[in-house]
């Protein structure tokens, strides 16, 4: 079944904030919608526990393609965990364009996953996409903020971008005893989480608004050194 050609999707400051969202806590499907036809499932979908940012998430997708997905919560909510909402879209274009231009992979991604290299022809792309992947895979680590993956190259690609924005990390990794796996992390430096917090353009509000209070950092903060 044809289901429409496809269109070119930029790569912009939008775009690569969605692909930081995505490589932090997406799927992209990579079966198929039917074993007769083998036609491919376009599917992808973005599942979290914030309510409010999903809903952001929403609108930055129908501000790039035209999809009638809107948010759900997820009927099963096993024992005293909290509620989980999915916002789940099909569109050919805008899964071409993560998985072909921007080279996400599809199906099991989490030991896969790196930044794109298209993200790294502008400082402000940078600031996008790590501002996508720390408002769903990143948060408090100890006393600080950082982020923790199974992919040992998406922590160094992380690093890169931390360098070259200037902000001040350190890595480490450990074995997950539920998994059986190797995890790898990395830490912002007590002195630069307001210059992290304020420099990107984060848009999970509730996550943002709790990492400035852990850190002890006001929001007003312009990210500067005053002492």
């Amino acid at each position: 079944m044809n289901i429409g050609t496809i269109h070119k999707i930029p790569i912009n400051e939008t775009t690569a904030y969605l692909a930081g969202v995505i490589v932090g806590d997406g799927h992209i499907f990579g079966s198929h919608k039917s074993n007769v036809t083998k036609s491919k499932d376009y599917r992808i979908t973005v599942e979290v526990i914030d309510l409010e940012f999903l809903k952001v998430f929403e609108l930055l997708i129908k501000s790039i393609i035209s999809t009638k997905s809107t948010t759900r919560e997820r009927k099963v909510v096993r024992g005293n965990r909290k509620p989980l909402y999915y916002f789940q879209f099909r569109n050919k274009s805008f899964y071409y364009f993560l998985t072909s231009t921007l080279k996400i992979p599809s199906g099991k991604k989490s030991s896969l996953v790196i930044v794109p290299l298209q993200i790294y022809s502008s400082l402000k792309l940078q600031k996008f996409f790590l501002a996508g992947l720390f408002d769903t895979d990143g948060g408090i680590r100890g006393k600080t903020l950082g982020f923790t993956s199974a992919s040992k190259d998406l922590i160094k690609d992380v690093s890169k971008i931390l360098l070259n924005l200037e902000i001040k990390h350190y890595g480490d990794s450990w074995i997950n005893n539920k998994y059986g796996t190797e995890f790898y992390g990395l830490r912002i430096c007590a002195r630069d989480n307001d210059k992290f917090l304020n420099g990107l353009p984060m848009k999970n509000k509730r996550k943002q608004s709790k990492c400035f209070c852990h850190v002890g950092v006001p929001e007003w903060s312009n990210g500067l050194d005053n002492s």
